[in-house]
C-alpha cells in the first residue's frame, strides 16, 4: 500500500509533462520543413502571373525571393516578361487555435526591385537613343518598391508520406513603387488607391 502511495506523484508528475512534450515535438515538426520554399503571385506590381521561389532565413521571418513574371499581349500591348527580386519581413506569427496548424500574421512589410524586357523599355535616358539628353530622368524598365500585406500559413504536422508542402502561405499584399510615389507627391489630384496595386499569392514550403 505504501509502494502504491509512492508511486502514484511519481505517475502524475511524469503525466504532466505529456503536454509539453508534445507541444515541443509539434513545433519540431512545424520546423522540420526545408529552408526552400515556391511560389506563385498573381499581379502585385510583378507580372499578371509570377513564379519563383527563395529561401526563409532568420527562424522564417525573412524571406529572400526572385520571381519570374509575364505579361501577355492583350494587357500590355506586348508580351513582357518582369523579373524580380523581392524579400519579405514577418515581425510575428501568432497562433490560431490550439493545435497551431493555422497561423495568421496579420503584417508583412518588405520591398522589390525589378526588370521589365521590352523594345518599349530602356534602362536610361541615353540608352533609349530616341529622347533628348536628360528627358526622362527615371528608367522605364527598372522600378524599385515597397509592399505591406497579411498570411494566413497552415502547418503540416503530420508525416509527409505524399511529399505535400509542409508549410503554405495565403497572402495578399498592397505594393507601390518610386514612379508612383512621385507622381502623387507631384499631382496632388491623383489618390492613395491610384497608386497602390494589390497582389495576391501562395508560398510552399517542402
Amino acid at each position: 500500500m505504501r509502494r502504491r502511495t509512492e508511486i502514484q506523484p511519481l505517475a502524475t508528475l511524469i503525466l504532466s509533462f505529456i503536454p509539453c512534450f508534445a507541444h515541443a515535438q509539434a513545433e519540431a515538426d512545424i520546423r522540420r520543413s526545408g529552408p526552400f520554399f515556391l511560389t506563385v503571385q498573381v499581379a502585385g506590381g510583378q507580372g499578371v502571373v509570377a513564379v519563383g521561389g527563395g529561401y526563409w532565413l532568420a527562424d522564417r521571418r525573412l524571406e529572400p525571393e526572385v520571381l519570374v513574371g509575364y505579361v501577355p499581349r492583350s494587357i500590355g500591348g506586348s508580351r513582357m516578361a518582369v523579373f524580380t527580386f523581392k524579400t519579405t519581413y514577418t515581425p510575428f506569427e501568432p497562433k490560431l487555435g490550439g493545435r497551431g496548424d493555422w497561423r495568421l500574421n496579420p503584417v508583412s512589410v518588405g520591398g522589390f526591385l525589378n526588370y521589365t524586357t521590352g523594345k518599349q523599355f530602356f534602362l536610361t535616358n541615353n540608352s533609349a537613343g530616341r529622347y533628348p539628353e536628360g528627358y526622362y530622368w527615371w528608367s522605364s524598365a527598372v522600378r524599385l518598391g515597397a509592399f505591406a500585406g497579411l498570411r494566413l500559413t497552415h502547418h503540416s504536422t503530420e508525416p509527409n508520406l505524399h511529399g505535400w508542402p509542409r508549410r503554405t502561405s495565403f497572402y495578399s499584399e498592397l505594393s507601390t513603387n518610386d514612379l508612383h510615389l512621385v507622381s502623387a507627391l507631384t499631382n496632388k489630384t491623383l489618390r492613395i488607391p491610384e497608386i497602390l496595386t494589390l497582389g495576391l499569392g501562395v508560398k510552399n514550403g517542402w
